[in-house]
C-alpha cells in the first residue's frame, strides 16, 4: 500500500511539470509564429519599397543621432576628431572635365615665320639679339568659328588684299600702342589692324582691354617655365610633349592639354612656328590664364616636334648656298644645286 501511494502522493506536482512543461512548448510555439510574422511585414515593406514608382516614394531625411551624454565636464569641450580630406585630396588630383573652348591664342616663333616671310617689315634685320628672337610674340586672339563680325564688305575686301598697313588704325594709348610693337612685331605689317576687324570686332572688349589682355597672356607663358623651355631650345628640336610638361609644372595639370605646337614642312626640316592655347568661352579680361585654360576642352596634336629655328641662321645658310648655285655651271649641275635649294 506504501508503494501505491507515493505515485498518488506525488501526482498533483506531477501534474504540475507536465503542465509547466506544456506551457513552454506553447511559449516557443507563439515566439516562432511572432518572429515568422515579423520577417514577413519587412519583406513586404522592402518589396514595397523597391516596386513603388519613385515619385511616390517619400524619403525622409536622415536625423542625427543624440551626442551620447557624459558625466565628464571637459567631455563636451573636445573638439571633434578631424574629417577624413581623402576624397577632397582625390578629386585634387583628378583632371579637369573637359570644357569649351571659346577662344584661341596664338603665339608665334618669329625667326620660323621670317623663314619663309623675310621681306616683311617685322624680319627685316632680326638678329639673335632682338628680343623676339628669344621669346614667343603674339600672333592674335580671335574667337572659334566667328570673324569679320559687322565689318562692311569694303574692308574685308581690303583686308584680303593683305596690305594691312592701309586698313583704319587701331585707336590706342601711346604707352600701350609702344608697348603692343614689342610684343607683336606684325604691328610694322597692320596685324593689328587685321586682327582687330578679324576678331576684335566679335567680342566685347574695347580695343585697349583687348590688347592689353592678350599682352599679358603672353608675359604670363613668357615668364613662365614655357619660356624657359624655349629659350633654351633655340637651335635644337623641340617636342610637343615638353611644351604640354611646362604649361602643366607652372599653370596647372591638365592646362598642356590645351596646347598645340604649330609647325611648318620648310626644305627638309619641320621648323616650329608657334603655339596655340585653347580658351574658355567664358574667359574675360580679368581672368588668368590657368584658369582659362582649364575652362577650354582638349586639343588633339598635329605636330609632335620640330627645330626651333635661330634668328638668321638658316637665311644666312640661304644666301651662302644661293652664292654657290652662281658659281656653278650650266646644265644639269646647276639644276641640280637649284632644286636641292627647294
Amino acid at each position: 500500500m506504501m508503494f501505491l501511494g507515493v505515485p498518488s502522493a506525488f501526482s498533483a506536482p506531477m501534474r504540475l511539470w507536465r503542465f509547466y512543461r506544456n506551457l513552454r512548448s506553447l511559449g516557443l510555439f507563439f515566439s516562432v509564429c511572432l518572429a515568422l510574422a515579423v520577417a514577413g511585414s519587412a519583406d513586404d515593406v522592402y518589396a514595397g519599397e523597391v516596386t513603388a514608382p519613385a515619385a511616390s516614394t517619400v524619403q525622409k531625411a536622415p536625423q542625427a543621432l543624440a551626442a551620447p551624454t557624459s558625466s565628464n565636464p571637459a567631455a563636451s569641450s573636445n573638439p571633434p576628431a578631424p574629417a577624413d580630406r581623402s576624397d577632397l585630396t582625390r578629386s585634387q588630383d583628378r583632371k579637369p572635365a573637359a570644357g569649351r573652348t571659346g577662344s584661341v591664342l596664338g603665339l608665334s616663333w618669329l625667326p620660323a615665320f621670317c623663314e619663309t616671310k623675310a621681306k616683311r617689315p617685322e624680319c627685316l634685320g632680326q638678329t639673335s639679339e632682338r628680343a623676339d628672337a628669344r621669346a614667343l610674340t603674339l600672333a592674335g586672339l580671335w574667337p572659334v568659328r566667328n570673324s569679320f563680325c559687322k565689318v562692311s564688305e569694303a574692308l574685308q575686301a581690303q583686308d584680303r588684299k593683305r596690305d594691312w598697313l592701309a586698313l583704319p588704325a587701331v585707336p590706342l594709348p601711346t604707352e600701350l600702342a609702344t608697348k603692343l610693337a614689342v610684343a607683336m612685331p606684325g604691328v610694322a605689317s597692320g596685324l593689328d589692324r587685321h586682327m582687330w576687324l578679324r576678331s576684335g570686332s566679335c567680342q566685347t572688349l574695347e580695343p585697349d582691354a583687348y590688347f592689353s589682355l592678350q599682352i599679358r597672356l603672353l608675359e604670363a607663358v613668357n615668364r613662365s617655365a614655357v619660356g624657359a623651355l624655349f629659350r633654351s631650345k633655340v637651335g635644337l628640336d623641340i617636342t610637343e610633349a615638353e611644351v604640354r610638361a611646362a604649361f602643366d609644372t607652372d599653370f596647372a595639370a591638365g592646362a598642356g592639354e590645351r596646347v598645340r605646337l604649330q609647325c611648318r614642312k620648310v626644305g627638309d626640316r619641320t621648323l616650329v612656328t608657334g603655339l596655340t592655347i585653347g580658351l574658355s568661352a567664358t574667359m574675360d579680361e580679368a581672368s588668368d590664364l590657368a584658369t582659362s585654360m582649364l575652362g577650354a576642352a582638349p586639343i588633339r596634336s598635329r605636330c609632335s616636334a620640330g627645330l626651333l629655328d635661330a634668328a638668321g641662321s638658316s637665311r644666312q645658310l640661304r644666301s651662302r648656298n644661293e652664292a654657290v648655285v652662281g658659281t656653278v655651271g650650266t646644265g644639269a649641275s646647276r639644276a641640280g644645286a637649284a632644286i636641292e635649294l627647294r
